[in-house]
């Protein structure tokens, strides 16, 4: 290389300075990264539950669901937005995501919003609808999280509740959001809360073994059943007992 090319090549590098927290210059996080490992030791998956166009998928509140439980490891999460502009002098707009460590030590991400391609939308829900897209992946990609199928899970709806024309929810969203029920619990059994239920239900379906876990439920409470669905996890004991398979 000649003297003129490597000045050149030394004041392109120098002009551009790398910020410390982006991915390809980052400050050493030993904690975070501990507890990170700590928490995809015992969670792995987000269950995809809802349906779309295009099959089903992990939505929001399933995301932030999943990724609950790392707060008692130390971890948790922010997401904020910032505009620039693109070549082309069109407006172009980010999503920051930045995972954190109750030591301080923090990871950022980001990108961007894309609403090309979205039609019979004005710009708001356009970019609504990015930013929601967006966060999911981001939260599942920051926290290591794969998607699965909750089919012939504890917590799977039954299949009869879906439309399979395909014509009810074609163009939008189906969300099911599951709940304790609202039967009085017979005496000598105690319910489980709504919270409760919700942070089982965020731990179990995170579990690489969860399959195992609700064959020996099953087994135990439902032996005649063919499958057991969220409405049969609603008492204490059912919740100690799935819990002695978690420690």
């Amino acid at each position: 290389m000649s003297e003129q090319n490597e000045e050149q090549t030394w004041k392109l590098v120098e002009s551009e300075p790398i910020e410390s927290n982006r991915i390809y210059k980052i400050k050493p996080t030993p904690k975070l990264a501990k507890a990170l490992a700590q928490f995809q030791g015992e969670f792995s998956n987000a269950v995809e539950d809802a349906n779309g166009n295009f099959g089903s998928y992990v939505s929001l509140s399933q995301a932030e669901q999943a990724v609950s439980p790392a707060t008692k490891f130390g971890l948790s999460h922010s997401f904020n937005f910032e505009s620039s502009t693109a070549a082309n002098d069109q407006p172009l707009m980010w999503c920051n995501l930045r995972l954190m460590h109750e030591s301080g030590e923090f990871l950022d991400s980001r990108l961007p919003l894309l609403t090309e391609g979205q039609r019979g939308q004005n710009i708001y829900h356009k970019l609504g609808s990015a930013i929601t897209y967006t966060r999911r992946y981001m939260l599942l990609a920051a926290y290591g999280l794969g998607q699965a199928d909750d089919e012939a899970d504890a917590f799977s709806q039954k299949s009869t509740e879906n439309d399979n024309t395909g014509k009810a929810s074609k163009g939008r969203t189906k969300v099911v959001e599951q709940k304790v029920t609202t039967t009085l619990a017979p005496q000598g059994k105690t319910k489980l809360s709504q919270d409760e239920f919700n942070q089982l239900r965020a731990e179990l379906n995170s579990r690489p073994d969860k399959s195992e876990i609700m064959k020996n439920f099953k087994k135990t409470y439902f032996p005649s059943k063919d499958k057991v669905l969220a409405t049969d996890i609603e008492f204490k004991e059912h919740e100690s007992y799935i819990r002695k398979f978690m420690v």
